[in-house]
């Protein structure tokens, strides 16, 4: 895996940060969509060394039995999209810096794909015919991209674009149990009622991995864990039930405390956070994997 530093200018106060952020170790230090809060929070991260990962075409995804998910290729009208869906648009021979995400208006069949014009800051940006994009959407488990340009801009009666209708769409299916790296501060209560703060530092849809300074509790007890997410630019809070299922001390090593990590399997996950966190662990999951 390749990497890039990150320029200073590149991380913006108050605003979501386009990508995943790693220290000069290569350990994440922020998930991609974490906001950076302050002056002091961005220098001490500068200080660290800040790096990206480089695009790149692989698309296999880590599942803890090593097993790769299944590709396959589509046509874009066999994927069941439903109109006002998400789609992220991203400059094509960009390393990121230009991604934008837009809602599906519609499709004709063979001849293109209509979707809102991206925004910033409430202002409709400026496009241009002929410009080059990678398309990413979901749908279900799945995930799917495809390499398209714009075929027409337009205004009227709102801005619009017109992309080229894509001959197939690299698909992607997300395995059960596949953890995504994150980096995510939470507030866990314990089976006794204490609270402990943690950090979460993978996470499926099933269960996850926090590491403490102390012990949260012992196997099989049942603890309540809160974090933030950003789905969409949207920030959402989860309160997940959880169950213990290990805790290991980890060795110190020079300059590190040691830390306790717990292993983690969520239960009874209410529907509305299982939809939130499925969103959230999948789109992690692609865009550090089916890159390019």
């Amino acid at each position: 895996m390749s990497f890039v530093r990150v320029n200073s200018g590149e991380v913006e106060i108050g605003r979501p940060v386009p990508w995943a952020l790693y220290d000069d170790r290569k350990q994440l230090l922020l998930a991609r969509g974490v906001v950076v809060e302050s002056e002091n929070q961005k220098k001490a991260l500068m200080e660290r060394g800040l790096f990206r990962k480089l695009p790149i075409s692989d698309t296999r995804v880590n599942t803890e039995s090593g097993e790769k998910s299944a590709e396959d290729q589509c046509a874009f009208d066999e994927i069941k999209l439903d109109i006002g869906d998400t789609m992220q648009l991203q400059a094509q021979g960009d390393t990121g810096q230009a991604r934008y995400y837009v809602k599906l208006i519609g499709f004709l069949k063979g001849k293109s794909v209509i979707v809102s014009t991206p925004t910033q800051d409430g202002k409709v940006l400026l496009m241009r015919e002929g410009q080059g994009f990678v398309v990413r959407m979901f749908s279900g488990k799945s995930v799917y991209a495809f390499g398209t340009t714009i075929y027409k801009v337009a205004n009227v009666p709102f801005p619009h674009l017109h992309l080229s209708y894509p001959a197939q769409v690299r698909g992607l299916v997300v395995r059960r149990g596949a953890r995504a790296r994150v980096n995510l501060i939470c507030a866990v209560t314990g089976a006794d009622g204490r609270p402990h703060a943690a950090s979460l530092v993978d996470l499926s849809t099933g269960g996850a991995m926090l590491t403490a300074k102390a012990p949260i509790g012992v196997k099989d007890d049942r603890i309540s864990i809160k974090f933030r997410v950003v789905v969409s630019d949207v920030e959402q809070y989860l309160t997940v039930p959880a169950v213990l299922r290990s805790v290991h001390a980890t060795a110190s090593t020079e300059g590190e405390p040691s830390l306790v990590t717990h292993g983690v399997q969520f239960d009874n996950l209410p529907h509305a956070e299982e939809v939130v966190l499925s969103a959230f662990v999948y789109r992690i999951l692609f865009e550090e994997t089916a890159e390019g």
